[in-house]
C-alpha cells in the first residue's frame, strides 16, 4: 500500500478512538517527524485551528449543563418520558466532557497521556457515544410500546422502570468497549504511540465494526421503530376520522347517538375507549380503575393532557432522530467508502472535510438540549427563567 501522507496528523481531535482518521500506523513505513506535526508557522491557522474546537465543546458541556439543572429545579419535568431525555442528557454531557482531551490533542500536538490511560479512557468515550445513541433506541421502543399497547405500558410505567431501561445502554456499551478496545490492547501490549491509535485502525473493516456499533446497528433500529409508530399513529388517527364521520351521519340522519357510542368516538386515548365500552361496571371498579389508571375516566381534561403529553414526546423523539441522522450519516458513508478503498477517502477528500464530517458526530450532543426546548414550553420556559434569575 502507498504511503500515507501525515502531516498536520495531531491537528484534530478526531485521532482517537473514535474515528478513522488517525491514518493507521499499519500504512507502511509511516514516520511521524515534530516538524510535520505541529506547524509553528501560521499563528492564524493555529488559533482558528483551537479556537473553534473549544467553543463547540463548551457550548456542548453547557447546554447539556443547562438541561440538567432544568430537570433538577422543576419538579414538573420529572415525568416518566423525560427521565429518558435526562438520561441522554447526562450522556451528552459526558460526551462533551471528553472531547477537552481531544480539545488538548489538538494543541499540543500529541496525547497527552499515558498508553494505559489511553486505552481505559478511549473505552469509555466510546462507550458514552455509544450509550448516548442507544439511549435513542431505548426512547424509540419505548414510544413504539406506547402506541401499540397503552394499557399495559400505561399501567406498568413508573419512575424505577425508566431508570431500569436507562441502564440498558450504559452496561451494554462500556462493556462492549471496555472489551473490544481496552482488553486486547492490554493482552497484546500494543503500542498506541504518541496519537493514541487502536489496534483496529490497521484493518479497514475492523475500523467499519466500529461505526457499525456506533451508527448503522442503531440506526437500522430507529428507523423500523420509528416507522411502525408512525404508521400506527397513522392509522389511529385515520380510525377517529372515520369514527367522527360516522357520528355526524347519524346525527344528520335524525339518530342520536348513545352516551357509549358518544364517548368511543370522541376518546382520544385507546384505554379511554375501552374503559367507556363497559357501561355495566359497578361504581368500586370503575374507581379501582381510576387509580390504576391515574386518570379519571371520563375527566375530557386528564383525556386531553394524555394525549399532550403523547405529543410532546412524540416531537421529541422525532426531533431526536433528526440529529442522530444528520449528524452521523456523513461519517458514516465515509467509513463505509473507507472500508472498501482507504485511498479514496485519505486522498480523495480535502482533510478539512474529513475534520467537518468527524466533528458532525458529536453535533448529535449540541442538538439534543434544542430539541427538548423546541418541543416542551415548560422546559424552554424553565431555562428563560433560569437566565432571568427568576424563582417560581
Amino acid at each position: 500500500m502507498a504511503n500515507f501522507d501525515v502531516q498536520n496528523v495531531s491537528e484534530s481531535p478526531l485521532f482517537s478512538t473514535v474515528f478513522f482518521t488517525d491514518y493507521p500506523a499499519s500504512f507502511t513505513n509511516i514516520s511521524i517527524n515534530p516538524t510535520d506535526v505541529v506547524d509553528s508557522s501560521s499563528t492564524v491557522k493555529n488559533i482558528n485551528g483551537i479556537l473553534w474546537p473549544i467553543l463547540f465543546t463548551a457550548m456542548i458541556i453547557v447546554a447539556n449543563s443547562l438541561s440538567l439543572i432544568a430537570f433538577s429545579i422543576e419538579k414538573r419535568l420529572r415525568t416518566y418520558n423525560n427521565y429518558f431525555i435526562i438520561n441522554l442528557a447526562i450522556l451528552d454531557f459526558f460526551d462533551g466532557l471528553f472531547l477537552i482531551p481531544q480539545v488538548v490533542h489538538t494543541h499540543v500536538g500529541y496525547y497527552p497521556f499515558s498508553h494505559k490511560v489511553c486505552r481505559v479512557m478511549s473505552a469509555v468515550q466510546a462507550g458514552f457515544l455509544t450509550a448516548s445513541n442507544l439511549a435513542v433506541v431505548v426512547i424509540c421502543a419505548d414510544r413504539h410500546r406506547a402506541t401499540y399497547d397503552p394499557i399495559n405500558h400505561f399501567i406498568s410505567r413508573s419512575k424505577r422502570m425508566a431508570v431500569m431501561k436507562n441502564l440498558i445502554p450504559w452496561v451494554v456499551s462500556l462493556g462492549f468497549w471496555l472489551l473490544y478496545i481496552t482488553t486486547p490492547e492490554f493482552i497484546i501490549n500494543f503500542d498506541n504511540d504518541r496519537h493514541c491509535t487502536h489496534w483496529f485502525r490497521a484493518r479497514p473493516f475492523a475500523t467499519t465494526v466500529t461505526f457499525i456499533v456506533y451508527f448503522y446497528l442503531p440506526f437500522c433500529l430507529i428507523v423500523v421503530l420509528y416507522i411502525r409508530i408512525v404508521l400506527k399513529i397513522r392509522s389511529s388517527f385515520a380510525g377517529k376520522e372515520i369514527s367522527k364521520q360516522f357520528a355526524m351521519t347519524r346525527r344528520k340522519e335524525g339518530s342520536t347517538p348513545s352516551p357509549r357510542n358518544e364517548m368511543a368516538s370522541s376518546s382520544c386515548s385507546t384505554f379511554t375507549t375501552n374503559t367507556n365500552s363497559s357501561s355495566s361496571e359497578s361504581p368500586g371498579n370503575e374507581l379501582k380503575r381510576k387509580d390504576i389508571n391515574d386518570i379519571p375516566v371520563n375527566s375530557k381534561n386528564n383525556q386531553r393532557e394524555a394525549a399532550t403529553e403523547t405529543s410532546k414526546a412524540t416531537k421529541t423523539l422525532l426531533l431526536i432522530v433528526i440529529a442522530f441522522v444528520v449528524s452521523w450519516l456523513p461519517q458514516s458513508i465515509m467509513i463505509l467508502i473507507y472500508s472498501v478503498e482507504p485511498v479514496l477517502v485519505i486522498h480523495g477528500l480535502p482533510r478539512s472535510v474529513r475534520l467537518f464530517f468527524g466533528w458532525m458526530t458529536y453535533l448529535n450532543s449540541l442538538l439534543n438540549p434544542i430539541s427538548y426546548a423546541v418541543s416542551q414550553p415548560l422546559f424552554k420556559s424553565t431555562i428563560m427563567k433560569m437566565f432571568l434569575l427568576r424563582r417560581k
